[in-house]
């Protein structure tokens, strides 16, 4: 059997092993030997001066982290390296060591890093949910130690309160888990990765990951209103690359505007960087660029763009879709409010979720809108 061969009968393993933090490196390199015969592989994380090791396979580094210059000359010879991508952005390095690669086994190799970049960027998302319905229960344990008494003359009230909000947390995670393989799995399929598909076969597969999103959508809605509502969302601050960030989700939802020939222009300086929760952000984004897909009619215009005013940076997400009349303006952000005719799925819960966590990062959100002339989203964030 060829190595890709073994490869394409491989890839379900990749996606069906249980990751998280503690078991990603050894279940991960021992899939990798069943492809390719190496000495000693490596996961190295970029920052902004060096390299750090996160994963290793017989590792021979003596530290954790190495300088870009000691990285070029320890795997100058004998050694495979490739980038760990989110769409064009680079966030970590894949080497392998080892004497020699045939053709066949190079083109694998790059087909395994695309498939273990998005696997980290799950897995990371996978921790920060956990850690997010943790804050839920732990924000609820709070109000209940202060409002003992109140509690206890409504016990069943609260407890009820306490069914619906695990019952939500629960349901969105199981739900998300199994949403996320069928992302991944319907991208690699439509890469052609486990063989090449006809047209029809191609628009099946298009069609499963736009509907994907869109429940994916509907999901983080309802959990992040959940955390909301409980007071229990923590913001986990770093200095974020705006750029980045939105290319994220562009690469999300690039079947969603690439289904209505909706043409997305970035306008965003590589520079500009905020103190903010970089999941937290997404999700904003993530929400008002599906609003701006949605509303925007076939063939239609999204730009996308960023602008300084002094410690300021505005960031905009502007359509020449249906439009917005001004009397609405207001109670768009209200829950469970909609005013389009638009037949696409929607919880009603998504600006209002934009409003709250905005509103968490210490900015604000605005909107330039009428009727017919399109939509303006304006969000106003402190600088780094």
């Amino acid at each position: 059997m060829s190595c890709k061969d073994v490869f394409v009968s491989l890839i379900p393993e990749f996606y069906e092993k249980r990751l998280n933090e503690e078991n990603f490196e050894s279940v991960i390199f021992k899939i990798l030997r069943k492809l390719f015969s190496f000495d000693s592989a490596y996961i190295f994380f970029i920052n902004s001066d060096s390299y750090t090791l996160k994963y290793a396979y017989a590792s021979k580094m003596k530290s954790k982290k190495i300088s870009f210059e000691d990285f070029e000359k320890s795997f100058e010879h004998g050694a495979y390296i490739a980038d760990l991508r989110l769409e064009n952005f680079s966030f970590a390095k894949f080497v392998i060591v080892s004497d020699r690669f045939s053709k066949e086994e190079e083109e694998v190799f790059t087909s395994v890093a695309s498939i273990i970049g998005n696997l980290i960027k799950d897995m990371e998302l996978t921790s920060i949910l956990k850690m997010q319905v943790q804050a839920l229960q732990e924000g609820i344990d709070e109000v209940n130690e202060l409002y003992d008494t109140v509690r206890a003359q409504n016990k069943k009230i609260v407890k009820s309160d306490k069914i619906k909000n695990e019952f939500l947390a629960s349901v969105s995670h199981q739900l998300r888990s199994p949403l996320n393989s069928i992302i991944g799995f319907s991208d690699m399929l439509s890469e052609g990765v486990a063989g090449t598909l006809n047209e029809m076969q191609k628009g099946y597969i298009n069609d499963i990951k736009i509907a994907g999103i869109k429940l994916l959508e509907m999901i983080n809605e309802i959990l992040d209103l959940s955390k909301i509502e409980a007071k229990a969302m923590k913001l986990f601050l770093s200095d974020i690359n705006i750029r980045q960030n939105i290319c994220e989700v562009l690469n999300i939802l690039k079947p969603l505007y690439m289904e209505k020939n909706i043409k997305v222009d970035l306008d965003i300086p590589d520079e500009i960087c905020v103190f903010a929760d970089y999941s937290k952000i997404q999700q904003v984004f993530f929400n008002l660029i599906a609003n701006a897909i949605k509303f925007t009619q076939v063939d239609g215009r999204i730009v996308l763009s960023a602008r300084v005013d002094k410690k300021i940076v505005n960031i905009s997400v502007k359509d020449n879709g249906i439009g917005i009349a001004k009397e609405n303006h207001k109670k768009i952000f209200n829950k469970f409010e909609q005013f389009s005719t638009s037949s696409s799925p929607s919880t009603g819960l998504g600006l209002t979720v934009v409003k709250e966590i905005v509103k968490l990062h210490g900015g604000k959100i605005s909107v330039n809108s009428e009727l017919g002339k399109g939509a303006e989203f304006i969000v106003s964030l402190c600088l780094s």
